[in-house]
């Protein structure tokens, strides 16, 4: 497996955790590893209507993964978690499993909507650490090479609808496979004998896409938890956007800059809310791509400005389907279910949207985005 290193400044004592599926080293001196063990508070959560505040903090430091082959090869998957008659996933993971192995994928980028409520006695995302649906929609069903990769991870909406603090929780005291460390986090990786590098920058989209007064607690969580987690007003917002500026600032010497969120930025969609605020934020600090879910469609909209080029991806089929999408410049026919496969090599990032709606998986769309140097070439 890939050694993904969390590296800190004013090196002064290693500590090296072995964990299940990858090694982490941490590097850091006495004070700011006790901060972060207090910021990491390792513990269970049970009771469903407890969220811990720390995880709406950006998670401090980011985190570094190198891949010693010359491509970086990684699938794309939203809105995964209904394994039921009416969003069967296994036509998706099976897919999914079978393009893994042949191409030795890397990791997973999972755009939330982790987990559905799926019959009347259920209940929407997960209670705790030790809930069920943590074998039964995740651990069962993805298996093989699916099994063994790195899931790189945000909430969607209906993860905010119980314990979101649970999904958190379950990264830091049960399986590091399931990568989600805070709401906000940076990721960097290194591909190739150039060790080129692609940032990362995860977002919690939920925040800048509802409105917390018009949001309602009837059989949810969702506004309680934005209560508990201090965003019920619009400085919380603007708090977040400039993080998110700042980590774009901070990482402009990247080949790639990549942005997840689980709300899509294509067409009509992009203008809930707060959403709006994100494109001119990539456009400024070239941002390649954004990838989202949200609505149940495989959807992309290219390049539209040459000065400011972004590519919006959703990839929101991994286990249901939508009768629209947000009118970008592709979509898949309609009860579509699939996923996106992406390879980057050679500042070519080559993408390939896979139909896996029935047992005949095919690609029903491929293209390619440009690498940051060749849309804006050193002078």
């Amino acid at each position: 497996m890939k050694r993904l290193i969390f590296q800190y400044f004013n090196l002064r004592i290693i500590i090296i955790f072995s964990l299940i599926y990858f090694f982490t080293k941490v590097n850091s001196n006495d004070d700011e590893f006790e901060s972060i063990k207090n910021y990491n508070r390792i513990k269970f959560v049970k009771d469903s209507s407890y969220v811990n505040q720390t995880i709406a903090i950006p998670f401090p430091h980011s985190f570094e993964e190198t891949y010693p082959e010359d491509n970086l090869d990684f699938i794309v998957l939203g809105d995964w978690g209904k394994n039921s008659i009416e969003g069967s996933q296994n036509g998706v993971p099976l897919a999914m499993q079978k393009l893994a192995e042949n191409l030795g994928t890397q990791f997973i980028v999972n755009v939330g909507d982790n987990f559905y409520k799926i019959n009347s006695e259920d209940h929407q995302g997960v209670e705790s650490v030790n809930d069920p649906k943590w074998k039964s929609i995740w651990l069962d069903v993805y298996k093989g090479r699916l099994a063994e990769i790195p899931w790189y991870t945000v909430a969607g909406n209906h993860d905010w609808y119980n314990n979101i603090s649970a999904q958190i929780d379950y990264f830091w005291t049960k399986n590091p496979r399931f990568f989600f460390p805070a709401l906000f986090y940076v990721r960097h990786s290194y591909f190739g004998p150039e060790k080129t590098k692609v940032t990362w920058i995860h977002i919690d989209t939920n925040i800048f896409y509802y409105e917390y007064n018009e949001l309602d607690d009837v059989n949810n969580l969702f506004k309680s938890n934005f209560y508990d987690l201090g965003f019920n007003n619009e400085d919380a917002l603007i708090t977040k956007m400039k993080w998110i500026e700042e980590k774009l600032a901070e990482n402009q010497d990247s080949e790639w800059i990549f942005v997840v969120g689980h709300h899509p930025l294509i067409g009509s969609c992009s203008d809930k809310y707060y959403m709006s605020n994100l494109p001119l934020l990539f456009e400024r600090y070239r941002v390649t791509a954004y990838f989202a879910g949200h609505t149940h469609v495989l959807e992309y909209q290219s390049p539209k400005k040459k000065n400011f080029p972004v590519a919006y991806f959703t990839s929101g089929a991994g286990s249901k389907t939508s009768k629209k999408g947000c009118k970008g410049d592709w979509i898949a026919p309609k009860g579509t279910l699939g996923f996106l496969h992406v390879n980057i090599k050679n500042k070519k990032l080559n993408f390939e949207f896979v139909d896996a709606t029935t047992d005949n998986t095919n690609i029903i769309y491929a293209d390619n985005v440009n690498a940051i140097p060749l849309w804006y070439p050193k002078k």
